[in-house]
């Protein structure tokens, strides 16, 4: 298995540098693969926009769209504008920017903790299998290396996982087959993390970028890894429920209901250990199969 270096790089990038009262500075980092992974700008964004709210608010809605991909060894500004400052609820929008350019934006809505109406769906985790008995996404990572001989010499593939994912549903990288656009995936940081509310929701946030959009593919037969396939996020919504406690196994539930016009959505629901429903989310993401190579 991966050693436990990933989750402090991954903790190690929500660090920003703050260059003015509502504007602060991510500096490209060499991890090996250039593209950024969108879950880290999601992340930063919300840590951005948290640095420029006081307590007792809380970010409990985060909406976002990718605009352009994100250069991994440049420096990011993340630009925050002070929509409203309210006694209930404080709005934040948020610019992420590399040379000059605008790659991610969004906009985030923070809350004080009230009393209301409460309620929620029902689950029953003793009908799923336990993470302890299935394999790995880094397992079956390694495992498809082997089939292809070695052929896919991909850094980012392979590389050690902030996040543990384990999948309950079967899953072949090489060979994928057509089957329903459900998936239950246990995941939890592979190492210590502080406790930090804000650093909890940003784990969280960083993390359910991972399977959403695989998950509409499913019902293809195909995965990022097909040929002439091309993927990418386009946006993604999070909701917190309630505050956020990642240093556990927590049960991610995908399904996606519809693709079209080259887009397939996705919804997910994030439990805890417990079966409380601690976060929701939705993503629409590209999904375009060429004749040939694209130019």
């Amino acid at each position: 298995m991966p050693n436990k270096k990933a989750i402090k790089s991954t903790l190690g990038l929500f660090n920003l540098d703050r260059i003015d009262r509502d504007v602060f500075q991510w500096r490209g980092q060499n991890f090996g693969w250039q593209r950024i992974y969108g879950g880290q700008v999601m992340a930063q964004c919300l840590i951005a926009a948290d640095h420029t709210v006081e307590a007792p608010h809380h970010a409990h809605s985060f909406h976002s769209y990718f605009l352009r991909p994100g250069i991994m060894e440049e420096s990011i500004l993340f630009d925050v504008d002070r929509i409203r400052n309210g006694k209930s609820f404080t709005t934040r929008r948020v610019r992420a920017i590399q040379n000059g350019e605008a790659i991610f934006a969004c906009s985030i809505s923070f809350q004080k903790e009230e009393k209301g109406f409460e309620h929620q769906i029902d689950i029953d985790l003793n009908e799923i299998p336990k993470p302890e008995d299935l394999p790995s996404d880094w397992e079956l990572r390694n495992k498809a290396i082997e089939q292809l001989h070695g052929k896919k010499k991909d850094k980012f593939f392979l590389r050690e996982q902030e996040i543990e994912m384990r999948a309950t549903q079967n899953f072949d990288y090489v060979q994928p087959k057509k089957s329903e656009p459900l998936r239950d995936i246990w995941m939890r940081p592979n190492g210590e993390i502080p406790s930090d509310l804000v650093i909890n929701q940003a784990l969280l946030l960083y993390a359910s970028d991972r399977g959403l959009l695989g998950t509409a593919q499913l019902p293809h037969g195909i995965n990022f890894m097909s040929k002439y396939f091309q993927s990418a996020s386009l946006d993604h919504a999070m909701w917190f429920h309630s505050k956020v406690d990642f240093s556990d196994w927590m049960l991610y539930r995908i399904d996606s209901p519809i693709a079209r016009n080259a887009r397939g959505f996705s919804r997910g629901s994030i439990f805890d250990s417990k079966g409380k429903l601690v976060a929701s989310c939705v993503q629409e993401g590209l999904m375009r199969m060429w004749d040939k190579p694209k130019d």
